[in-house]
């Protein structure tokens, strides 16, 4: 499946009008774009625009979309349901990922729920890494136990899990996938793991965990969990840089994957958020430079040179 990489007249006309936007978001979107974002690659044939016809979802099209989250009146809060067991040496920790959800959607509530157990209604296949878990199951279970939420802060509910998970026949696996009709999503922790395809489930469990791969799965866990949250919010894969939102088939792709919004979805999400873009980029800067996400860090505070 053939890709041409997005025009700047392309570019141009999915950001559309920005004479209403704040002087500061005018700025993180037009100065020092090509210093700041790279161009979507060709794909290879295992990559997700080689498997995907990605159409391309301009800031026009976004605001038609129907089926996005927008926070109104006490529904703020984005629930975020641990299911299974997270009792694993090299799990990432769920409370900083937390932190890092907490400021890229400013102006929501994330909240991390107690952890629960599969039910017998989340159907299995066995996978050949292990069981193998169906996201719509997943999906439905946070549908019907929404009532036991509190339902008048209730914005978007996303599960997680240790387990690896997939969409259906036909798929082998997928990272995570949303519901966006219903407000809620589900992503995986099980192939974020550098190990995941370079040993056993027991030699990873006896592997300890080292600084480097402490930061590429802290980091992978972040951009998996901001990306469905993301699509909740109605934003569709880009086509258009490199960014947050692309899709990923594998685990190259997902490590391109950066931890920001590229113009054209940040204005998307802004939109919805109406968030001081100056103080968003300064506290998610100084989060990565908490927790050693150099390079992120070293981008978020290089942009803010630029809306100053």
């Amino acid at each position: 499946m053939s890709f041409t990489a997005s025009d700047d007249q392309q570019i141009a006309n999915a950001l559309g009008d920005l004479s209403k936007l704040p002087n500061t978001m005018k700025m993180a979107v037009t100065n020092g774009i090509e210093e700041s974002f790279e161009p979507v690659p060709q794909p290879n044939g295992g990559d997700w625009l080689a498997q995907h016809k990605e159409r391309g979802q301009t800031m026009e099209s976004f605001q038609q979309t129907s089926s996005k989250a927008i926070p109104h009146g006490t529904h703020k809060t984005i629930y975020i349901q641990p299911v299974g067991s997270f009792d694993h040496p090299r799990a990432a920790p769920l409370d900083v990922i937390v932190e890092f959800a907490k400021i890229f959607f400013s102006g929501c509530v994330v909240e991390l729920l107690p952890t629960v157990d599969f039910t017998k209604d989340i159907r299995k296949r066995d996978g050949s890494g292990g069981p193998q878990y169906l996201t719509g199951d997943f999906h439905n279970y946070l549908v019907q136990t929404r009532s036991q939420r509190d339902t008048k802060r209730e914005l978007l509910c996303v599960a997680v899990t240790m387990a690896d998970i997939y969409p259906g026949d036909g798929w082998n696996f997928v990272y995570g996938q949303a519901r966006s009709t219903d407000g809620v999503g589900v992503y995986s922790f099980a192939r974020l793991d550098p190990l995941f395809y370079r040993a056993t489930s027991e030699e990873i469990l006896q592997t300890p965990l080292t600084e480097e791969h402490r930061v590429i799965m802290l980091r992978r866990c972040i951009k998996i969990l901001l990306h469905e949250i993301g699509h909740l919010f109605g934003l569709k894969h880009c086509i258009y840089y490199v960014c947050l939102m692309n899709g990923a088939n594998n685990e190259k792709e997902m490590d391109r994957q950066p931890l920001y919004l590229c113009p054209v979805c940040l204005c998307k999400l802004h939109s919805t958020l109406q968030f001081d873009v100056e103080h968003l980029y300064e506290t998610f800067a100084n989060l990565c430079e908490e927790y050693e996400l150099e390079a992120e860090c070293s981008w978020y505070q290089k942009r803010l040179e630029y809306i100053h």
